[in-house]
């Protein structure tokens, strides 16, 4: 009798175990992000929104339909963005307060370069995912790009409370503090940037070491400057302004064959650089080069 009742109660556990399993899987959610985006196949993407083309004829009110119909769009690339739009505004004017439409809608708006749209879609969803770090972080980047520099602050802030080792935070803060003419503060946070890397082993992000580089070039220090360009060099070769000023820096330095042979890796670029074309004059002279 007692097993029979243990073999009951293992069989319903096991039961409601599979019907939570499925329903959970079920309820996954269709919503790339960031690098996820990068890894869907083109070809299946085409095939989706065919598909559900096809399923809208025959339910055109249907939102949830609407709303994958325009994240399919979205991801075929910026061609789509206003078929992509048309279908997440449909959805929501027929109701759906999806948050997938407020994301999705906020990326497009900054890649058209129309940031207050895109700042309020970002509010929106972040009424409803307030600890989403992605998105906070683009908030910021946008009060950033619209000069709400207080704003852009509090945004990276708040991230860093809730992380505080986010590079891409810390990296974008140090950045609008050096815009900002907040010298002291940039230095500590690109600095922090390092040592998070260091700990992290992984590559710091563009563009740190050449900001140090250039606050150090800025206060005349140029040794210390090259020391943080080359680095830059080293890491990100095809970074056009470090060069620019690792070739100012060798040539304040009297590095003049550094400075020239740099300038010969990059000449089909020099035009576009007046300084750059003035040391290039001037490097011929002192090195006696045709």
């Amino acid at each position: 009798m007692t097993k029979r009742i243990v073999f009951l109660v293992l069989l319903i556990l096991t039961i409601i175990l599979t019907i939570l399993f499925f329903s959970v899987k079920k309820k996954k959610v269709f919503f790339p992000r960031e690098n996820e985006i990068k890894v869907i196949d083109e070809n299946n993407i085409k095939e989706k929104i065919e598909d559900l083309n096809t399923k809208l004829k025959s339910s055109l009110e249907d939102t949830n339909i609407l709303v994958e119909l325009g994240i399919y769009y979205f991801l075929r690339g910026h061609q789509f963005y206003d078929e992509a739009i048309n279908c997440f505004y449909t959805a929501w004017k027929l109701g759906s307060t999806d948050i997938r439409i407020f994301y999705y809608l906020g990326c497009m708006y900054e890649f058209l370069k129309l940031y207050d749209l895109a700042i309020e879609e970002y509010k929106k969803f972040l009424r409803n995912m307030p600890n989403d770090k992605e998105v906070i972080i683009r908030l910021g980047n946008l009060y950033f790009q619209t000069r709400q520099i207080e704003d852009a602050i509090k945004m990276y802030e708040k991230v860093l409370k809730m992380d505080k080792n986010n590079v891409v935070a810390l990296t974008n803060l140090a950045i609008v503090y050096y815009n900002n003419k907040d010298i002291s503060n940039a230095i500590e946070y690109f600095n922090k940037v390092l040592t998070v890397s260091k700990k992290k082993n992984i590559v710091e992000p563009r563009n740190v070491n050449f900001y140090l580089g250039k606050i150090f070039f800025e206060n005349k220090n140029y040794q210390t400057a090259k020391e943080y360009l080359e680095i830059e060099y080293k890491k990100y070769p095809d970074n056009l302004e470090n060069i620019f000023l690792l070739i100012k820096t060798y040539y304040f330095l009297k590095e003049y064959d550094n400075a020239y042979q740099l300038i010969q890796q990059i000449k089909e670029f020099v035009p576009e650089n007046r300084e750059i074309v003035v040391i290039q004059r001037e490097l011929k002279k002192i090195l006696k080069k045709e």
